[in-house]
Formats: C-alpha cells, sequence, structure tokens
C-alpha cells in the first residue's frame, strides 16, 4: 500500500503540472488577450475548470497524506513526501488569499467596460505571479517522485 499512495500522489501531481502549463499556453492568452472583454471566456469555463481543480486537488492532498503516512518509517521518502506537500499547501495558500479571489473579481468585471491601466496591471501581475505557482507545483512533483524513487 505504501507504494500505491505515493505512485499515485506522483501521478496526479504531474498531472496537475501539465495540466497547469497547459492551461498557461493555451488558454491564459485568450483569457487574458483584451481584458475585460477576454474575461468572458473565464466566465464561460470557470465551473467546469474550478471543478476540475477542486477534485484533482482534493485527490492529490488525500493520496499525499496517505502516501506520508504509509511511509512514515522511510526517512529519504518521508523528507521528500512533507517537502511536496508543503509546496503543494503553500501553492493552495497563495490560490485562497490571491489567486481565486482576483481571478473572481476579474469576472466581475462587465465586458464592455473599457480596460484601464490599473485592470492592465493587475492581469500582469496575476501572470507573474502565477509563475511561482507553477514551479511550487514542479517541486512538490519532483520531491514525490524522489520520494518514490526511495522507497
Amino acid at each position: 500500500m505504501n507504494h500505491t499512495a505515493l505512485l499515485l500522489s506522483t501521478i496526479l501531481l504531474w498531472l496537475a503540472f501539465f495540466a497547469g502549463v497547459w492551461q498557461r499556453i493555451f488558454l491564459f492568452p485568450k483569457w487574458f488577450a483584451n481584458p475585460p472583454a477576454s474575461f468572458e471566456l473565464i466566465r464561460q469555463q470557470r465551473k467546469k475548470a474550478s471543478g476540475l481543480w477542486i477534485i484533482l486537488s482534493a485527490l492529490i492532498l488525500v493520496s499525499l497524506v496517505l502516501a506520508l503516512a504509509f511511509n512514515w518509517k522511510h526517512y529519504y521518502g518521508r523528507v521528500h513526501i512533507i517537502g511536496g506537500l508543503i509546496c503543494f499547501i503553500l501553492i493552495h495558500l497563495s490560490g485562497g488569499f490571491y489567486f481565486v479571489r482576483e481571478i473572481i473579481a476579474f469576472t466581475k468585471i462587465p465586458p464592455d467596460a473599457p480596460p484601464n491601466p490599473d485592470l492592465l496591471r493587475r492581469v500582469k501581475t496575476w501572470l507573474r505571479w502565477t509563475i511561482i505557482r507553477e514551479v511550487l507545483l514542479l517541486f512538490a512533483a519532483i520531491f514525490v517522485s524522489i520520494a518514490y524513487n526511495h522507497v
């Protein structure tokens, strides 16, 4: 069982990482092409996308906790699982405090509102800081992959 939970965590984290990269490459350019008019695309896709990310995040969290519990006696495995878990928690804390709130605020701006410098600055800031979340997700996937190789 210790390998199963850890393998599941590894697969789910890599899946989340590549899904995030896919979003950045293919969706973000459309979402932020012409704010606030392009925010209509976010509004249309928000429920489906948030549902996917909520389910995927819950599965990752459960599998990481199980992997940690089942592999507690393996020092190197435990240390790397904890590293992955910390990265994953930081991603969700930042999401709760900034990213999700800001994307919801973007979707509440009327599409026919004129773009303004403050909005464009907020969009650039949001896009810049999402890179850190992606790096943290990459680190989480790497940490858990290393743990899987040590157990």
